[in-house]
């Protein structure tokens, strides 16, 4: 049961990298990456109990000068992610902001 992987969002070209997952405190870290901007984030996530068998989570991160922040949340339908995270957030880099949302497919590694 880990989210630790790639995942790649078609329509932008976004890519998230679980880097760490740990599913008893449901934190973990990561980068995003949106052309040539790769920020470092944290993700917060728990498996939800109740029959679902996904997982809810939220990212964010940032890196100053040049000033990049990201945030998003999202869900999977299964505990290691195999059919992919569905997020929608933004990435704001220096004036202007970024909108990503869909489906972000795991590759296989």
């Amino acid at each position: 049961m880990s989210l630790v992987g790639t995942y790649e969002n078609q329509d932008s070209g976004a890519v998230l990298q679980i880097t760490e997952a740990n599913s008893s405190n449901g934190q973990g870290k990561g980068f995003f990456t949106i052309g040539d901007v790769n920020v470092a984030v944290s993700i917060h996530y728990h498996f939800v109990a109740s029959g679902f068998k996904g997982a809810t989570l939220v990212l964010n991160g940032f890196q100053d000068d040049p000033n990049h922040y990201v945030g998003s949340a999202g869900a999977t339908d299964s505990t290691t992610g195999e059919n992919g995270i569905r997020l929608s957030g933004g990435l704001a880099v220096e004036n202007i902001v970024i909108p990503f949302s869909g489906l972000f497919a795991k590759k296989q590694e």
